[in-house]
């Protein structure tokens, strides 16, 4: 059997073309990208690694050891397809990419570094394991334009994970130059343990973490996605040095080994978004990295095709779908996706103010335009493009979470249409079919 080709670690000259080393597998920069959090785990435990810091801690986050229990519960994988469907409902189908957090063990950073186990508190009645229901979910968002993935990490360790020992014994996480164990950050009032990439790469674990992952749960590769939480290139208390002094791999030699595992990803046909950018990583890693959910103001150089981070992302904790999501979404997502698709053409008829929107959508299949107020207005009147200015009407349909109201006839007088929202509105513009009544 022919062994895998070894990824390389090479720095990538994106300059050379400003395109992607591989043509990315999805068209971030034609996605609205936004966070799921399903639950948060418990942290209060009964002993701590660190006397000296966890004594320096609030009372209530002194331990290491997580209580085994779920902390917060906030969206079943029943509740996320609700939630997925709500978007869906209320932007006019708008293709979204879905990160789901908090869906392995206890929630959110739950005994990493495994993936191994899904949150049994978010399983549907009807299925027999969690698995099973995460995998329906994935499967289920397709139908509504969403493509779910797994928000995992490669980088912390804690210590109730299954496998913290055998990463400990192999000197994997990061110990200092005496070695001892690191306590790197703490998170939901646990201790934080971190990875040297390059030392589980070389002991084969990241590629088998990767492989039991997508062979798990095989969607995400049909997904072509996957995000990466905290993929940084250092401790933050040492960002200079090396994430394990013990081991004494540089921040160059850790960076190198993130290119291999970027590739190894897109080996698989997935694309690997993240959450940082710049700072305490020594390459922004651009061609390699499609999509971040932060530190946007760091790639504000490249075009959106190479490396972007959509606005307005959000994170729903609810199925409620309010104010807080749909007034950014309009304002600031809808102008962006505009101006990135190649069908955009400036004609002056369009509007965003934050307050008040009325723009083409041109993530429909037909022309279509949407007026949204976050206040509500009364009798404001709004011209038309130019191809619609000769019609005699439009159809509008209030856009609701269950999905578009019964569309109803507007005229139109010497270009325009007035419209009359309530706070917080969205509705949908279509031209009405030849002869309708």
């Amino acid at each position: 059997m022919d062994t895998p080709r070894e990824p390389s670690g090479d720095y990538y000259d994106y300059t050379r073309t400003m395109q992607p080393e591989r043509p990315w597998m999805l068209p971030w920069h034609q996605k609205y990208v936004y966070r799921i959090m399903h639950a948060r785990r418990g942290g209060t435990g009964v002993a701590s690694a660190d006397p000296e810091l966890a004594a320096a801690r609030p009372p209530d986050h002194r331990y290491v050891f997580g209580d085994g229990r779920i902390h917060t519960l906030y969206l079943t994988f029943a509740d996320a397809l609700d939630v997925i469907r709500r978007v869906h409902h209320l932007t006019c189908g708008v293709p979204q990419v879905i990160l789901l957090t908090g869906w392995q063990f206890e929630g959110h950073d739950s005994k990493y570094p495994s993936w191994a186990a899904v949150n049994k508190h978010l399983k549907r009645p009807q299925d027999e394991a969690a698995l099973d229901s995460l995998r329906w979910l994935i499967r289920e968002a397709r139908a509504v334009n969403g493509l779910a993935t797994l928000h995992i990490n490669m980088f912390d360790a804690y210590e109730d994970s299954p496998l913290f020992d055998a990463y400990a014994a192999r000197d994997i996480l990061a110990k200092d130059i005496d070695g001892k164990l690191i306590v790197g950050n703490r998170w939901w009032g646990m201790d934080c343990y971190h990875v040297s990439y390059t030392q589980e790469w070389k002991h084969g674990l990241a590629q088998r973490r990767i492989d039991d992952l997508i062979a798990m749960v095989p969607e995400i590769q049909e997904n072509h996605c996957v995000y990466i939480d905290a993929f940084l290139g250092a401790r933050k208390a040492d960002q200079q040095g090396p994430i394990s002094p013990y081991l004494g791999y540089s921040k160059q030699e850790e960076a190198r080994t993130m290119r291999k595992i970027f590739r190894y990803w897109r080996d698989r046909d997935i694309d690997v978004a993240g959450e940082h950018v710049h700072g305490i990583r020594v390459d922004r890693f651009v061609g390699l990295q499609p999509h971040t959910a932060s530190q946007m103001k760091h790639i504000e150089d490249l075009p959106d095709t190479l490396f972007c981070g959509n606005p307005a992302h959000f994170g729903f904790t609810s199925t409620d779908v309010n104010e807080a999501f749909l007034a950014p979404f309009w304002s600031q997502f809808l102008p962006w996706y505009n101006r990135n698709n190649p069908r955009y053409t400036a004609d002056g008829s369009e509007y965003a103010d934050g307050d008040d929107v009325f723009m083409p959508v041109l993530w429909c299949p037909e022309p279509t335009r949407v007026a949204y107020s976050r206040k509500g207005y009364a009798n404001r009147t709004w011209q038309l493009p130019k191809d619609w200015e000769r019609l005699p009407s439009l159809r509008l349909a209030r856009l609701t979470a269950d999905g578009a109201e019964q569309p109803r006839e507007i005229p139109v007088t010497n270009g325009t249409v007035t419209l009359h929202l309530e706070p917080n509105q969205a509705v949908r513009l279509t031209a009405a079919p030849p002869g309708s009544p």
